[in-house]
């Protein structure tokens, strides 16, 4: 018979459990972290789940993605000196819902319709049916976790360096208008060296620089970098050769029921 300590021990290893997510299966597919990068999830506690139902509003994006960043945070265990912020911003859905899977200990399908056999069908979201971004045409330099382009150095921002953005924005928009924002580029964050935070100064500056400094050969550029690598952003599944777009298929109101 297993003693009393075994069954504690078995009993809080149950609560406990974890399990590390592949890099290679998230959207980025690891480009956009460095070697010693990992992440594990857990499973969400049941004050989570209600905390999330209780707050979530699908008539305000804000705090549909804030509901989301906090079951993360709250969920995931990553190696000593990377925080939560170092998530890449494109990795939070996916990541979300594999803590959802996990705690769940179910799948997640997607409705759609086969327009082969006219009918509606599901497909499972899982990284066998993910429909990834072709990273083998692009440089990656390992030490920095950037890829190469065009004599530029990419990253997919971070949800710290998103936040920053967010905060900034709010300040400007206080400050000036929201229609004095409208036409300028805010490209800067996907060349922020991967960091997972920039000062208000630092993005002041960096404004300045992208809107004003850099030339129009430039600004061509780096918006011709930008919209290629936006594709990762589209979460979309691949069935048979098929296109199965799942943003707008999946209910984040009811995701835990």
């Amino acid at each position: 018979m297993l003693p009393i300590t075994g069954i504690f021990d078995l009993f809080n290893g149950l609560i406990h459990q974890q399990k590390k997510l592949k890099l290679k299966e998230l959207p980025s597919q690891g480009v956009f972290y460095k070697d010693d990068f990992s992440i594990k999830i857990k499973k969400a506690k049941i004050e989570d789940i209600i905390e999330y139902e209780h707050n979530f509003n699908k008539e305000n994006v804000y705090l549909v993605v804030e509901s989301i960043k906090k079951v993360i945070k709250n969920n995931v265990v990553l190696p000593k000196g990377y925080v939560f912020e170092d998530i890449k911003s494109v990795d939070m859905i996916f990541i979300f819902l594999e803590i959802v899977k996990f705690t769940q200990n179910k799948k997640i399908n997607i409705s759609y319709f086969d327009d082969n056999i006219s009918k509606m069908q599901e497909i499972e979201f899982s990284s066998k049916n993910f429909n990834y971004f072709d990273f083998s045409k692009f440089v990656r330099d390992s030490e920095t976790a950037e890829i190469l382009v065009d004599d530029w150095r990419f990253s997919m921002p971070s949800i710290g360096i998103e936040n920053c953005l967010t905060y900034y924005l709010l300040a400007k928009i206080k400050e000036k208008g929201e229609d004095d924002l409208s036409g300028y580029s805010f490209d800067f964050v996907f060349f922020s060296a991967n960091k997972n935070k920039l000062t208000f100064n630092e993005m002041e500056n960096l404004f300045e620089i992208f809107n004003y400094d850099i030339d129009e050969k430039d600004k061509r550029k780096i918006t011709s970098i930008v919209d290629t690598f936006m594709k990762l952003v589209g979460y979309n599944l691949k069935i048979e050769g098929k296109i199965v777009e799942i943003k707008s298929k999946i209910d984040l109101e009811k995701i835990w029921k």
